[in-house]
């Protein structure tokens, strides 16, 4: 019961933390499951493997290049180009205005 619940707790926190990313491996290890019940023994022997690796670099790599896009768009943002917390507005006396 308590590997149970902390595979569940693993999950559930993948899933909160980056949902394109934990959905994108529970599909990877769902699709090798299902190939691996329907190939031949040889070809999964030989190609599960691969395939599980593969699938999983380009969930890493698309998962990096929609943090890039992210963190780019934080950038150009004006709250961050001005060095201000609201997008430019300026400090004084302590208050934003």
């Amino acid at each position: 019961m308590q590997r149970l619940k902390a595979i569940w707790d693993n999950t559930y926190g993948l899933l909160v933390d980056d949902g394109q990313l934990a959905l994108g491996a529970l599909a990877g290890v769902t699709a090798t499951g299902v190939f691996s019940t329907l190939a031949p023994p040889a070809t999964v022997q030989a190609y599960a493997g691969p395939v599980l690796l593969g699938w999983t670099c380009l969930l890493v790599v698309s998962s990096l290049y929609a943090a890039g896009r992210h963190a780019r768009r934080l950038v150009a943002s004006p709250a961050v180009r001005h060095g201000t917390r609201y997008g430019g507005e300026a400090q004084q006396g302590g208050l934003w205005l």
